[in-house]
């Protein structure tokens, strides 16, 4: 009699497993597709990753060796971005071993549900110092562009010190169990900290995209005859660049706004374009490899006559060529920009006598 209530009392338990097991599949998403989804492109991005930083060092060494001021700050920025993105796939191997291979066999799903795991954890906090160090090389190369003033970078560091805030708290949140991602003050932080990134790179790249395009323009006034702007191959390419990651954002966070789960395994890719873009700005800068003519290379056509109201006439041909066709991603471009500018202001100056 006893035995058989024990074998009843087994029995009852292993439908109640069963019934448990089945409302668990049913309730939970299919986590172990999209992750493993996620992360087979993930692995394909940092494959191109490892390939341009390869590229990016090579420009960067040379650079190095020229003594251009920059090299420092971008080979070591570039250093750092790659780590990070390597240790976000070791990461990512990391947890595919723990949810396939070490985990009770289909209970891949169950694994990634757990987005407070201390994996999971350590993922966005390396999105998040991944994004940081992007955003301050952005706001780098404003600084540069712009001749060092210091006025034109105070709203973008203000915006990245928001953005930073902003992804602590929902960070912090999001550790707290019981919480759902979709929870309204998570929801608030992670909008805020996606909006503030989009409105830097969108803004920061217009701005340095908007003086390039300005010094090109200006380039009538000392007699540049060429209907193209020398500076639109620097320009598009950082328009292009910048472009990558701001898309792969804006579907990162429609996912988060649909309510879809695979937002979180959109991460993993966002991770290795946000290391690939600066680094394919120095490569495809560094190498040549932009739209339009080379801006290092610029003939001046001026007419004396515009310069001397005076009845002679005689032309003046002005070449400006350097020997080498590196780049440092916007810092060589700042230094043609001062000069332009001061060989504007004396052709301006002889125009009016030297009257100011």
């Amino acid at each position: 009699m006893k035995i058989k209530v024990l074998e009843a009392q087994l029995l009852s338990r292993y439908l109640c497993l069963l019934q448990a097991r089945a409302m668990a599949d049913v309730l939970v998403p299919p986590f172990d597709i999209m992750f493993l989804t996620g992360i087979w492109i993930e692995t394909l991005l940092y494959g191109v990753n490892m390939v341009v930083f390869a590229a990016a060092i090579f420009v960067l060494a040379r650079m190095y060796r020229d003594r251009k001021a920059s090299a420092t700050f971008l080979l070591l920025t570039s250093v750092l971005l790659f780590s990070l993105s390597t240790v976000y796939v070791a990461v990512c191997l990391r947890q595919l071993l723990e949810a396939f291979i070490w985990g009770p066999p289909g209970q891949a799903s169950l694994y990634f549900s757990n987005v407070r795991d201390r994996l999971s954890l350590t993922k966005l906090a390396l999105y998040d110092l991944n994004i940081l160090i992007q955003d301050m090389i952005l706001i780098w190369r404003m600084w540069v562009v712009y001749s060092n003033r210091w006025v034109v970078i105070i709203l973008p560091i203000l915006m990245e010190l928001g953005r930073v805030s902003a992804a602590i708290y929902a960070l912090r949140l999001g550790a707290i169990p019981h919480i759902s991602v979709f929870e309204p003050s998570i929801y608030c932080g992670a909008i805020a900290t996606w909006t503030l990134d989009l409105a830097l790179n969108i803004g920061v790249t217009s701005c340095i995209a908007y003086k390039l395009w300005t010094a090109g323009r200006s380039l009538k006034h000392i007699g540049f005859t060429r209907s193209k702007n020398p500076y639109t191959g620097i320009m598009l390419t950082i328009i292009e660049s910048g472009g990558i990651f701001a898309t792969a954002t804006l579907i990162m966070v429609s996912l988060y706004f649909s309510g879809n789960y695979a937002f979180d395994a959109a991460t993993d890719s966002v991770v290795q374009l946000a290391t690939i873009t600066p680094l394919l700005i120095v490569v495809r800068v560094g190498l040549g490899l932009q739209h339009g003519i080379p801006a290092n290379t610029m003939t001046f056509e001026v007419d004396s006559s515009d310069l001397y109201s005076s009845s002679r006439s005689q032309g003046l041909r002005v070449n400006i060529s350097e020997s080498q066709n590196t780049f440092d991603d916007g810092t060589t471009a700042a230094i043609e920009l001062e000069r332009l500018e001061s060989s504007t202001t004396s052709v301006r100056n002889v125009k009016t006598g030297g009257v100011q």
